[in-house]
């Protein structure tokens, strides 16, 4: 059942960053204003940090197949706000993982100030991720107690 919420949001996620990703690659220069969107092309992983391309493969499988493992002993299936954290995740990993396939570098187009450039997959994965704490810190506590 929470697959038929899954599927189409992941699907969704993934064709969004895509889709944005190319919109950046056609239109934006390298240029790079404080605030706004400026083509970057990102060799490394989060924030810009250098690794060897194999190494960033390995990690990223290493990291989808921690999930897919969580996933099949029953940890993420519990209600659509873990199935959310999962998909913002995942999409934004495979998002990632088809630039690095494909160009050999992630697209980046997201700037402000002196934060790294980024784009919509480390937006999901960070969202993910932030709401995974929510759920582990706040709301699980705040079911217990009820």
């Amino acid at each position: 059942k929470l697959w038929l919420f899954f599927a189409p949001f992941f699907a969704v996620l993934v064709g969004a960053d895509q889709l944005t990703k190319v919109w950046a690659k056609n239109n934006l220069s390298l240029s790079r204003p404080d605030v706004g969107f400026s083509l970057s092309y990102n060799d490394g992983i989060v924030f810009g940090i250098d690794l060897p391309l194999w190494s960033i493969f390995v990690l990223s499988f290493g990291i989808l197949g921690f999930g897919a493992y969580l996933v099949i002993e029953n940890k993420l299936w519990r209600d659509k706000w873990h199935m959310t954290g999962l998909a913002l995740i995942s999409a934004g990993a495979i998002g990632n993982l088809i630039d690095r396939a494909v160009y050999g570098h992630v697209i980046d187009f997201i700037k402000i100030y002196w934060w790294p450039t980024f784009n919509l997959a480390d937006a999901f994965i960070v969202s993910g991720v932030v709401l995974f704490l929510w759920i582990v810190l706040v709301r699980e506590e705040t079911i217990s107690e009820i």
